[in-house]
């Protein structure tokens, strides 16, 4: 029975109680999320007990200020696979709402305790909860004392210079560095959709696409030609490369990611696909005419298969 399958039972679950619980966000589940998450883990090995994590199925923004609600990392499926990795066994995931906005820090950490009486809460140095986010890791330190539980509190991690944080990641990704962000992530970033008919130019050229429209509210890279993998539901993964954009060389079309793969042909309409940023080849370009297109497709495609060959 894997995370996702146990995700519903999990307050029902003996096992739960007396725990080692991470706390947190986790929106991004990025190097520091996951250096957090694998404290917890280790702790609960030590100590004989299981390891769980409680978390939100959505941004506390969503609530807070659904005018800042950020785009979204990485899906709830892709975040439940990478707590099971590891080696989470029980993962709660509440609804942020409105109510439990408003609810004093004092009641939201009682609420915590009674219903999994943890041996051992992990949090990250900036963690807050309560209303007004009055709740600190001090404070959490100092109630767990009257409540039973221990606290431990990691610090922020830092890579290439500054802290990593999905903030910074959104950043990168913006500004086209999906190699920095997929460092910071501990993955490449992805996009994940159905494979939809485009206008079917890409294959008059010489190269046939795989058209996805970027999902609502998840995160996307800027505009531009990337090196990518694309795995395939059958388990195949290819390499090939994308460009995220309104293709401006034809007069632009709505926003979207033409993936084309090397050395395969076939038909993915309908396909569910995941394309991974790997690096990025060059910005977005409007093109004189087809052909002088053409032949920047054949350099991006030289370019990949050099990144890919390393």
């Amino acid at each position: 029975m894997n995370i996702a399958e146990r995700l519903s039972d999990a307050r029902k679950e003996k096992n739960i109680r007396g725990a080692v619980v991470a706390v947190g966000t986790f929106d991004g589940v990025h190097i520091g999320h996951q250096s957090l998450i694998s404290r917890a883990v280790s702790l609960s090995r030590e100590e004989g007990v299981s390891c769980a994590l409680f978390t939100f199925q959505n941004h506390p923004l969503s609530v807070l200020a659904p005018d800042r609600v950020p785009s979204a990392l990485s899906t709830r499926e892709e975040r439940r696979r990478i707590f099971e990795a590891l080696g989470v066994q029980f993962a709660i995931e509440t609804r942020f709402t409105k109510e439990l906005a408003a609810l004093p820090a004092e009641d939201f950490l009682a609420r915590l305790a009674e219903n999994l009486a943890p041996r051992t809460i992990v949090v990250g140095d900036n963690f807050s909860f309560g209303a007004g986010g009055r709740g600190t890791p001090a404070l959490l330190a100092a109630w767990g004392k009257e409540l039973g539980f221990r606290v431990e509190d990691v610090p922020l991690l830092s890579y290439a210079g500054d802290v990593v944080s999905s903030t910074r990641i959104r950043a990168l990704l913006a500004a086209g560095d999906v190699r920095l962000a997929g460092e910071l992530l501990g993955r490449c970033f992805a996009v994940s959709g159905g494979v939809v008919h485009g206008d079917e130019r890409g294959r008059t050229l010489g190269f046939p696409t795989a058209n996805l429209l970027p999902p609502a509210g998840e995160a996307c890279p800027a505009n531009g030609a990337y090196a990518v993998r694309v795995e395939r539901e059958n388990g195949t993964t290819h390499i090939g490369v994308a460009n995220v954009g309104s293709n401006p060389t034809f007069g632009g079309v709505e926003r979207r990611i033409e993936a084309h793969l090397l050395d395969f042909s076939g038909d993915l309409y309908g396909e569910r696909i995941t394309v991974r940023f790997v690096e990025r080849l060059r910005g977005e370009k409007k093109f004189p005419s087809a052909e002088a297109l053409v032949g920047q497709i054949r350099e991006d495609e030289k370019k990949a298969r050099m990144i890919f060959a390393q």
